[in-house]
């Protein structure tokens, strides 16, 4: 009784948040900008009060979550990416299991941390958010591009929680030395700056080698590589050969782990070929095996 009481004094006091910015005032009494600002402020109080704004520690997340399932499938977007980068993915996933996508900090909806920023500080407020969401385990985590980092990691540091992955044109940790070394002095030093920190998010992902290292191997799970095969992809360029090496070898992280190649995609296989994605996440997720139809195997 007492929690149904206090529930509905929150959703009343945000009720007189939004009414209060609903109300009418004399014209030309409230600029643009307050009128803005009201309807943020209620638009936060609402979305704290539903569970949707998360506290992680000093400052909030948010996050969606959607369908029923026996494993919760949560999902790691790419730098810079919003939780809206799965596009339809999230959906289908719903048909057959819980599925949640989040915001990272200072992202999206998302407030901005506080501290140096790395994948390893991701993982730390990622762990903080299930928890305190309630997002029970086991997961199957799936990351793209440097999400495939931050999941691994995930992975290797909460074992006990974890039923699979799924990496999606993810980075690897020797992507960052390998492909500076290809490069002239100047695009290198700009490169790396950006790898290091300069970057929208201001992540550091030149430290993921050290944390992965101390974190130790992945637990023994199922493990999915999907790979991007564009249609201009040049297969004697040397970066090209350099990442198909990296990815291969992401495959080889789990004696489970297998690489299928995503044709007719770019980086964003999500949006390119979202059936891949999905039918990897049932696969991984038990629910049936991987159609062979919408991507091809490669090699394990």
């Amino acid at each position: 009784m007492r929690r149904r009481t206090v529930a509905r004094g929150t959703l009343g006091l945000v009720g007189l948040v939004v009414l209060s910015a609903l109300a009418p005032a004399p014209v030309g009494s409230l600029p643009r900008r307050a009128l803005a600002g009201g309807w943020r402020s209620a638009e936060r109080a609402w979305l704290i009060a539903t569970g949707r704004l998360v506290d992680v520690g000093g400052y909030r997340l948010r996050v969606d979550c959607r369908g029923k399932g026996n494993v919760t499938v949560v999902m790691e977007a790419g730098l810079c990416q919003t939780r809206a980068t799965w596009g339809r993915v999230v959906g289908d996933v719903a048909s057959f299991a819980r599925v949640c996508v989040y915001d990272r900090a200072g992202l999206g909806e998302s407030d901005r941390g506080t501290g140096p920023r790395t994948p390893g500080r991701v993982v730390e407020d990622l762990h903080r958010l299930l928890i305190a969401a309630d997002v029970r385990p086991p997961y199957v985590l799936v990351g793209h591009s440097i999400g495939g980092l931050a999941v691994r990691l995930y992975a290797a540091r909460h074992p006990e929680r974890v039923r699979g992955l799924v990496l999606v044109d993810a980075s690897h940790e020797e992507q960052y030395t390998r492909f500076a070394e290809l490069m002239d002095p100047q695009d290198r030093a700009a490169y790396l700056g950006h790898e290091g920190g300069a970057n929208c998010e201001r992540l550091d992902l030149l430290a993921t080698a050290r944390e992965l290292n101390a974190a130790g191997p992945l637990p023994l799970t199922p493990l999915i590589v999907l790979t991007a095969r564009p249609r201009w992809a040049i297969a004697g360029c040397p970066d090209h050969a350099v990442r198909t090496e990296l990815q291969a070898r992401l495959a080889r992280l789990s004696d489970g782990g297998r690489q299928v190649i995503a044709e007719r995609s770019g980086h964003f296989i999500q949006l390119d070929r979202p059936e891949v994605v999905t039918e990897a996440i049932r696969e991984v997720g038990g629910a049936r095996p991987a159609s062979r139809a919408s991507a091809e195997s490669g090699p394990r």
